[in-house]
């Protein structure tokens, strides 16, 4: 009877094996309309990082931004500016300052990540990390992050806020990219 519970170990051990090592904790490839994709590049001294990239872009290096565009975030659920244009083949870093009182977001997709994003918030409870999402940023109050892109396509896309009840409240804005 010695082979019961060494069976039993053993598949407790390939149970727990198969739950935890299949999750690499990115579940940004799963939706079909982000047409996520990791990848590695050469960097200039980053060769071996993780990238994320989209279907309209990927992040960047702040230091190969052409040009850095602010924006500011307020707690009447709106961006200053009210809409951004940028170029195909631009890399931007958004530089984002928190002029409110409490926890806001900016978020770059198009319509289809900016609903997976809103459910993933809403399932979370708001308790999201963003440094795990390479396409937006979340600013405490009184604070400044950078978020570097490269757009690639042409592409109607917005930047938005998923902290509970903003993105409904009209927390969103267009950014074109032609």
């Amino acid at each position: 009877m010695r082979t019961f519970p060494t069976t039993l170990i053993a598949l407790t051990v390939l149970f727990a094996a198969t739950a935890c090592g299949d999750d690499d904790g990115d579940d940004a490839g799963d939706d079909a309309s982000l047409e996520a994709t990791t990848t590695e590049e050469d960097d200039g001294g980053m060769a071996g990082d993780d990238h994320e990239s989209f279907a309209f872009g990927e992040p960047a290096d702040e230091a190969d931004a052409d040009r850095t565009v602010e924006v500011e975030m307020f707690d009447d659920f709106r961006y200053e500016p009210p809409s951004i244009d940028v170029a195909v083949g631009e890399t931007v870093a958004f530089q984002v300052t928190n002029s409110g009182q409490i926890v806001h977001e900016f978020v770059l997709g198009d319509e289809s990540v900016q609903e997976e994003h809103e459910e993933e918030m809403e399932e979370m409870e708001g308790d999201m990390a963003m440094e795990d999402d390479p396409n937006g940023v979340s600013v405490e109050a009184g604070d400044t992050e950078t978020l570097t892109f490269r757009f690639t396509e042409p592409v109607e896309l917005q930047y938005a806020c998923h902290e509970p009840g903003h993105y409904d409240a009209g927390m969103h804005a267009p950014l074109t990219v032609s």
